[in-house]
């Protein structure tokens, strides 16, 4: 017969803390001991840690250099961030409640920067990018550009919108660039 009392319960007994009592009806598990740790093997698990992703921020991602995002790739993964980001404020343009608008912009703006400003800054992603398998770099260092070059970036797309020339730089670039990319210091790279 169990803890709990039941003749009939296929379960194994499971150690209690105390039975039950008037002003306790039910048992309480005894707690669970505690695993041992080897704390050397953790910490040199922990080195094997920093030096893999240390070597994996200097290095190129292939001996020969890093592979560049095909203009499609590019155009897909902005189209896919744009159509996420502008829909839902174009169904609220369509309502007459200033609420619905409010939420739309709110919606619009939200996503402008936590998607395109904070995650491309920090880890060089956006939905559109994640999508498409492709990541935002550093040219100097591949790591991610940082919050305030990705907003920079952000804001110089505005020279490549008015010449509409530096949305097409991509096709006959080297390394595939914008303009903005180019001020900014960053490249469009294909995810292994």
């Amino acid at each position: 017969m169990g803890p709990i009392g039941d003749p009939d319960d296929e379960r194994p007994a499971v150690p209690v803390a105390w039975h039950p009592t008037p002003t306790v009806p039910f048992p309480r598990p005894a707690p669970l001991e505690p695993l041992p740790i080897d704390r050397a093997a953790f910490e040199r698990a922990d080195d094997r840690r920093r030096r893999r992703f240390g070597r994996r921020a200097a290095k190129p991602a292939v001996k020969g250099g890093p592979l560049y995002a095909s203009w499609s790739r590019r155009a897909i993964g902005a189209l896919v961030d744009v159509l996420v980001m502008t829909v839902p404020l174009l169904i609220a343009l369509d309502y007459d409640d200033p609420q619905v608008l409010a939420l739309g912009g709110t919606w619009f703006l939200g996503w402008f920067v936590g998607n395109r400003v904070l995650s491309q800054g920090s880890a060089g992603l956006t939905f559109g990018r994640f999508v498409t398998g492709t990541r935002l770099r550093r040219t100097s260092d591949a790591a991610p550009p940082g919050v305030r070059a990705a907003l920079a970036r952000e804001l110089a797309h505005v020279v490549d919108l008015v010449t509409l020339v530096g949305f097409a730089r991509p096709l006959w670039n080297r390394r595939r660039r914008t303009f903005a990319d180019s001020m900014c210091g960053t490249t469009v790279e294909v995810e292994r």
